[in-house]
């Protein structure tokens, strides 16, 4: 095949051949010098339609050509993936990319979930309940003040998470029952951290005009430990950020915000699957225990009425206050 040969860092170019030579080591001559080259001795850059192909030799020289068949049977390999790409035309190109899409769709839908879940359960409980702490030192320093209910109010409730904590299925130990002042970031709230804890908040107990009120959301919240919904949520959110940089190549651009928004959107509907899955083993403690599981509807309606539904159900980490209420009391 006919080219020319570029010396190791210089512009200047001169003709030259590579010939296959009957023992199948290749021969470039280029008028004045003769080298015998093992095949596997030219590194050659992938095809693309009918651009030249370069193939860098030993010591730093490159001998270009346009003869890319031949360069292909040399190299034993067929053209290059764009080339092929290039090849396919608009309408084969258009259904690849379509289903490349319900590929990577399938992937966030229901591999990211079930790879999360399986990865959280070989999170040691100890290794756990370090993330739980971290995580409440934390809200501790943006957010969370010292709790200012009264003492009997506090053991009132502790009394009713300590008996419905009798029926749950979390290892011995694991519950406890912290409480706070939410402040302006968490407001009237409980959440169950990584390990067992679980968080009320003096704004949340302001709700509640009876501790046994309360006893709905206690239960919901020691379902999400029983079901370990924190470490699943973690690891949800490992495989979104992993499967966000395979998508943009990086973490910079618009792009990378897009992808966030996405993924974030993606997040809160996990994060929706894994209240509704709380709110159903909620029901079924509260009626273990002999409590009246409609205590959580009414304690849902009055968070939405004190705070209002702000964001439409899709935008929301919970589902619609109405949908929750219904299908708890659906469960009577």
């Amino acid at each position: 095949m006919r080219g020319r040969l570029f010396e190791s860092g210089a512009a200047a170019h001169r003709p030259a051949t590579l010939t296959r030579q009957a023992d199948g080591s290749l021969l470039l001559d280029d008028g004045g010098t003769r080298r015998v080259l093992a095949p596997s001795a030219l590194r050659w850059s992938s095809r693309i339609a009918d651009t030249a192909r370069r193939a860098t030799l030993p010591g730093g020289a490159v001998f270009e050509t346009f003869d890319n068949d031949r360069v292909d049977a040399l190299s034993r390999r067929g053209p290059g993936l764009l080339h092929r790409l290039e090849r396919l035309g608009t309408l084969r190109l258009t259904l690849t990319a379509a289903l490349a899409l319900v590929a990577v769709l399938i992937g966030l839908l229901w591999a990211v979930p079930w790879l999360g879940d399986a990865a959280s359960r070989f999170v040691p409980r100890a290794a756990e309940a370090r993330i739980g702490a971290a995580l409440l030192d934390t809200l501790d320093r943006l957010s969370f003040q010292h709790s200012d209910l009264p003492v009997a109010t506090r053991q009132a409730i502790e009394a009713e998470f300590n008996d419905l904590a009798v029926h749950a299925s979390a290892p011995p130990g694991s519950l406890g029952l912290i409480f706070r002042r939410g402040g302006k970031l968490v407001g009237a709230n409980a959440l169950a951290l990584p390990g067992g804890q679980v968080v009320v908040t003096d704004e949340l107990v302001a709700l509640a005009p009876r501790p046994a009120d309360l006893a709905g959301v206690l239960a919901h919240e020691i379902s999400h430990v029983e079901y370990r919904h924190g470490m699943r949520r973690l690891g949800r959110l490992a495989g979104l950020s992993v499967v966000l940089m395979l998508i943009t190549g990086d973490g910079v651009g618009a792009v990378y915000d897009l992808g966030t928004l996405g993924a974030g959107l993606l997040d809160l509907g996990y994060s929706r699957g894994l209240e509704r899955e709380a709110d159903a083993r909620g029901a079924a403690l509260m009626r273990r225990a002999g409590k009246n599981p409609d205590t959580l509807a009414l304690m849902l309606e009055r968070l939405s009425a004190a705070s209002g539904e702000g964001l439409p159900g899709w935008l929301s980490s919970h589902p619609p206050t109405q949908e929750r209420v219904d299908a708890i009391r659906a469960r009577r």
